[in-house]
């Protein structure tokens, strides 16, 4: 009677042990398939392109003021990160991706862009358009609060990103084009009306 009982005591402990032995591997297939899940969302909520691009500075002709004269050409790549509530634009360098040329935010909710931390907001909407490098018109954007040496307006779209930089501090333009475009492009963004609101002319 004993023996028998004790037989029963062990079979009834093996049950109990498979038990929880099966208990716990449900929960991990479980885990493991949630933690897929969630790498697999977090993976599809951000999508990363690149673009080929030109930087052009120019600079004031010092015989003339009232024109520019080029100082520097970088071949550079675009990284654009796109998330839920913002579009981020990274301008690296084709050889070394640690030559960073400039950061730029766009956040969806207001259009508004942050450079450096600084607050840029739209001042005037389409400003600008040439279907050539973008289908979608370009606003203008300046700083709110600017610093007394922070760069002037900018044409921006959140398909292409900075289109051109007025940098007052050092009497420069900045273009930064796609490796084709028409010569003309250049001499619309060099005018010095262009990064102009309507009303200031």
């Amino acid at each position: 009677m004993k023996k028998t009982f004790d037989i029963l005591l062990i079979l009834l402990a093996i049950l109990i042990v498979g038990f929880v032995g099966f208990t716990l591997f449900g929960v991990l297939i479980v885990q493991t398939k949630s933690d897929d899940k969630f790498f697999e969302d977090n993976k599809l909520s951000h999508s990363e392109s690149r673009y080929d691009r030109i930087l052009y500075s120019y600079g004031l002709d010092t015989l003339n003021l009232q024109n520019y004269v080029l100082k520097r050409k970088v071949k550079m790549i675009l990284k654009k990160t796109e998330r839920d509530s913002t579009i981020t634009f990274q301008l690296i360098g084709t050889n070394d991706t640690l030559d960073n040329y400039g950061f730029t935010q766009y956040a969806k909710y207001d259009k508004s862009i942050y450079i450096v931390g600084q607050k840029h907001e739209i001042i005037e909407s389409k400003r600008y358009i040439n279907k050539e490098i973008s289908n979608i018109a370009f606003d203008l954007y300046y700083a709110v609060d600017p610093p007394t040496d922070w760069n002037g307006p900018f044409l921006f779209n959140p398909t292409y990103g900075v289109l051109n930089i007025e940098a007052w501090s050092s009497g420069r333009k900045v273009l930064i084009l796609p490796t084709n475009y028409n010569r003309n492009i250049k001499a619309e963004l060099l005018n010095k009306n262009i990064n102009v609101q309507q009303n200031e002319r």
